[in-house]
């Protein structure tokens, strides 16, 4: 139990220090105010260094995490709340309306991310906001087959039916019997769609879906310094380490809350 707090007190540090870097960075990620020194190795003022632009590559690191971070846990929001829509849906509108949402979400399942971001591109512009609905519809199937499964297994649990029978109803029934079982599962399958969300809208910025080519977010900068592999691998390196320990501490936290 205390392994399993402190993976989960280091996964929301880690969350709240890239958010951080939405409100502040050493220098302005944007700014190429080191032009004379580009390309220059990590020292006292640079902590990694200077990207091919002349801008401070911490600071660009550390604000390409806060937006991959907001961007996913925004994506997770639309997901979750988009199949509890349909779930709700399917309890209380019917067979037939159950399943309608059934098929169409059998077929959704089988929909790429990528393939929804370029539809999404012919009606929006390229933007962040894009690849957020793009990355929050293609985890949709996924978070409505789950939630279905862990709703359909606690609803008619034992322990439900003996609280409707001493009289717990609706918002109460959910609040006080259901939700605390439910919880610890729930809150796993959000850490494995968030870990999608982020592969997912950092694979869309790589190949240049994001619109914006200097929009700092970590897919996005590992295209920015492809160019620059060879003459700075440092540039390439370190946003993949940071998105692949970002995701190895969600999946590391998800294992653990789902072992409860």
């Amino acid at each position: 139990m205390n392994g399993d707090r402190i993976l989960n007190f280091a996964v929301t540090v880690v969350l709240a220090a890239s958010l951080l870097g939405l409100v502040y960075t050493p220098y302005d990620p944007s700014a190429q105010s080191f032009r004379e020194t580009a390309f220059a190795g990590s020292s006292m003022r640079h902590w990694v260094g200077v990207d091919g632009l002349g801008r401070d590559y911490a600071s660009r690191l550390w604000r390409g995490a806060g937006n991959t971070v907001s961007m996913a846990g925004s994506a997770l929001g639309i997901s979750f709340l988009t199949a509890v829509a349909l779930l709700a849906a399917a309890e209380r509108l019917g067979r037939g309306v159950n399943r309608l949402i059934e098929g169409a979400i059998g077929v959704w399942v089988a929909v790429p991310v990528l393939f929804i971001g370029l539809v999404l591109l012919v009606f929006m512009q390229p933007s962040a906001v894009t690849l957020v609905l793009a990355a929050a519809l293609g985890t949709v199937p996924l978070a409505y087959r789950q939630l279905r499964i862990l709703w359909l297994e606690q609803r008619h649990a034992q322990y439900v039916q003996a609280s409707e029978a001493l009289g717990a109803r609706g918002r109460q029934l959910f609040i006080v019997t259901l939700w605390p079982n439910l919880r610890p599962d729930v809150v796993a399958l959000g850490k494995l769609i968030f870990a999608i969300c982020v592969l997912e809208l950092s694979g869309l910025a790589f190949l240049g879906l994001i619109g914006d080519p200097d929009f700092p977010e970590l897919g996005a900068i590992l295209r920015q310094n492809q160019a620059y592999l060879f003459r700075n691998p440092l540039l390439v390196v370190w946003p993949g380490v940071i998105l692949c320990g970002l995701l190895t501490l969600v999946h590391m936290s998800k294992g653990s809350e789902g072992n409860r």
